[in-house]
């Protein structure tokens, strides 16, 4: 880690997860009511997983596509098989809600009088989501003519609806009528007839004895289509508007209303879509060749730019965000889209032909600690890049080869797929050991053969030789359990079993046991003209003559280990290193 302009190592990974079944990619943490009470969704395709539009603290809604046809869960769906068997989610539905295909039988009971209207008649159905009930677009209307006000309109034979084996829970179907025959601009509500969600048969039939003047509220699902069951990629944007594509087709839901999604909001573009990605209140559409930015505030009332540079996406997987705009994988580097910002950030770092060497088109990446991580194969099963924005960033090799990836939203850990053992890993999270680093510097070319002498290592003294004591702790509470589990009896604690706030309900008395310290060191290879000079382990901070030697003209310095190092310093004399 460089940002400090110190030396720090990366801490090793901590496994969390083992997972439920092989090949996995995409993984999202659902959460409960509380932080300890969440399950892993796990699926073997790449999925696109964003929470709802609305925050919750009940259902804990989601959306996703890539599964399929878009879908959608909930906690309760999640987790019918409560702490179950892996892997989840257990159930879902489909994200959108079928529309009535069949326009419902009307019949004219009683009625006097010479004042008459001609009425229109839709009816909707609902789809109960946990708290929310979610409503289609109407049916085909069906006219009845010359209705005496005072008449009794009973309105019938509903289309049955999907019912519950075929994904969907639709427990109502809502009546509307319009008054003015076909010329009718509005729909008003009238009431709503029970579904029994396994047959998707009305339970009866509504009789509508309202008059004009008492009509409801008007019907405002008329466009409320499902999305297409091809679309992917879907991501959420500000004033709770969610996106996804198709093909070269760009979809958005109504606003706060993730089943309806209006095919009149549809915006196209003249290359095969990648992905999306968002920031502030801008879609940046990653084609095959040029990204495109639509913007605005509402879905219906967006606008798009086709960028000038020709800079396709090589990978939907490495599609990330950060406060700049949005930074994908391309042939020539990595492309950064923002507000005023379109660039190639890794031209100081790569020509096209090294990029390629990295295969752009396997590449997954994340932001982490506003560094864009990015990872990509390699014989060896696969590195990552970690890249900081700048004119002159630093080129960082991390020892980190996700198959998915996942940020926690309430902690901003990234958790990452390791598929060497199936399991989900916390990136830079040990709280005891760190990576192994290997630093190399630039090689200082001189302008006259030079014999350095001596050099001086500024590191993390303490903690490199707090290993021993840190173990002995770990040893002394290993001892106490083990005191503890010969003497017998129960390790567990259980009501009334010990005094009031004396021990955690169902909890233990062995204590956890540390994680053992890692040896801790720092190393120092010094080469001169492309001859390693010098090679050791540095213990202290006392400053190390180097062998004697010819002069030379190149000199390179690579730092090793796993401990931080604040500074180096190498001078011809001792005299000149206390100058510096």
């Amino acid at each position: 880690k460089l940002q400090s302009g110190e030396i720090r190592p990366w801490r090793k990974p901590t496994a969390v997860y083992p997972l439920g079944q092989s090949g996995v990619q995409t993984i999202f943490k659902l959460e409960n009511t509380t932080l300890s009470d969440f399950r892993w969704l796990e699926f073997t395709v790449d999925v696109d997983i964003v929470p709802g539009p609305v925050a919750d603290t009940t259902d804990f809604r989601v959306y996703y596509t890539g599964d399929g046809v878009p879908k959608k869960t909930n906690w309760n769906l999640a987790t019918t098989s409560g702490t179950g068997t892996k892997p989840f989610p257990d159930a879902s539905y489909p994200l959108g809600v079928p529309t009535p295909t069949v326009a419902p039988t009307l019949t004219k009971v009683g009625g006097s009088g010479t004042v008459h209207e001609d009425r229109v008649y839709v009816y909707t159905y609902i789809n109960t989501f946990g708290s929310v009930l979610e409503e289609s677009a109407p049916s085909p209307p069906k006219t009845i003519l010359i209705v005496e006000p005072n008449a009794t309109v009973t309105v019938s034979a509903f289309g049955t609806a999907p019912t519950s084996s075929a994904g969907y829970n639709i427990t109502a179907i809502r009546v509307y009528r319009a008054v003015g025959g076909t010329s009718a601009v509005n729909y008003y509500y009238l009431g709503q007839v029970a579904v029994n969600p396994a047959t998707g048969v009305a339970t009866g039939t509504f009789s509508d004895a309202v008059l004009s003047a008492n009509l409801g509220v008007i019907l405002t699902s008329f466009y409320y289509t499902p999305p297409p069951s091809t679309l992917k990629g879907l991501v959420s944007m500000p004033n709770g508007i969610l996106a996804g594509f198709t093909a070269n087709q760009v979809w958005f839901c109504e606003p706060y209303l993730p089943h309806a999604w209006p095919s009149t909001y549809t915006l196209t573009v003249n290359d095969p879509i990648v992905g999306l990605g968002v920031f502030g209140q801008s879609l940046v559409v990653c084609t095959t060749s040029r990204p495109y930015i639509i913007s605005g505030s509402t879905p219906g009332a967006m606008t798009q730019e086709k960028l000038p540079l020709f800079e396709p996406c090589s990978a939907k997987k490495s599609i990330a965000s950060d406060q700049y705009g949005v930074v994908y994988a391309s042939p020539n580097g990595i492309v950064s889209i923002g507000s005023g910002n379109q660039d190639v950030v890794t031209r100081a770092l790569f020509t096209r032909d090294e990029w390629s060497t990295y295969f752009p088109s396997s590449m997954i990446g994340t932001i982490y600690q506003n560094m864009y991580i990015v990872s990509y194969p390699t014989p060896a099963g696969g590195a990552s890049l970690v890249i900081t924005r700048g004119d002159n960033p630093p080129l960082i090799n991390l020892d980190f080869a996700p198959a998915g990836i996942y940020i926690d939203r309430s902690t901003a850990i990234v958790y990452y797929i390791n598929p060497n053992d199936n399991y989900i890993y916390s990136l830079d999270t040990d709280p005891v050991n760190n990576l192994f680093y290997e630093w190399k510097s630039k090689k200082f070319v001189l302008p006259n053969p030079t014999n350095f002498a001596v050099f001086k290592l500024q590191a993390n003294w303490p903690y490199i030789d707090d290993v021993a004591a840190a173990n002995a702790i770990v040893a002394t509470i290993i001892a106490a359990n083990q005191v503890i589990w010969a003497a017998g009896g129960s390790f567990k604690s259980t009501l009334n079993s010990v005094v009031v706030n004396g021990m955690l309900l169902n909890g233990s008395t062995l204590s956890p046991i540390p994680a053992i310290a890692d040896v801790r060191n720092v190393n120092v290879i010094i080469n001169a003209d492309n001859a390693q000079l010098y090679g050791n382990g540095v213990l202290n901070q006392e400053p190390i003559r180097l062998p004697a030697s010819n002069k030379n003209y190149v000199y390179e310095i690579k730092l090793t280990g796993n401990a931080p190092i604040r500074s180096f310093r190498m001078a011809t004399g001792v005299g000149e290193l206390r100058q510096i």
